[in-house]
C-alpha cells in the first residue's frame, strides 16, 4: 500500500515536470519559423538582406536591388532577424508575411 502511493506520487511529480518543461519555451521559440507546404504551393516567396526592421513590417532588399517591405503581425512565424540577415519570406496576396525565415547565404 505504502508503494503504491510512493509510485503514483513520483508519477504525478514526473508528469507536472514534463508538462512544465513544455510549457517553458518562449514566445519566439513557439513562433519558429518554418513555412507549412501550402505556404512553399501558393505564396510568394521574397528572398534577400533584411534592410530594415519595423514593429509592423520588415523591409528586404532583393538580389536585383529592389526593396520590398512586408508586413508583419502576432500571427507571423519569424525566426529572430537582424539588419543584414539573409532571409525567405512567404508573403499572401495581401501582403502579409505569414512566414519569414533564416536562411543560408
Amino acid at each position: 500500500m505504502r508503494a503504491t502511493r510512493l509510485h503514483i506520487s513520483l508519477l504525478a511529480t514526473m508528469a507536472l515536470f514534463v508538462v512544465g518543461v513544455g510549457c517553458s519555451q518562449t514566445a519566439a521559440e513557439r513562433r519558429a519559423a518554418s513555412p507549412s507546404l501550402a505556404e512553399r504551393v501558393k505564396q510568394e516567396a521574397v528572398t534577400g538582406r533584411v534592410h530594415e526592421v519595423g514593429a509592423k513590417y520588415v523591409s528586404i532588399r532583393e538580389s536585383d536591388g529592389v526593396t520590398r517591405r512586408v508586413r508583419v503581425d502576432d500571427h507571423t512565424k519569424m525566426d529572430r532577424v537582424a539588419v543584414g540577415d539573409h532571409v525567405k519570406a512567404y508573403v499572401s496576396e495581401d501582403g502579409y508575411a505569414t512566414t519569414i525565415q533564416r536562411d543560408a547565404d
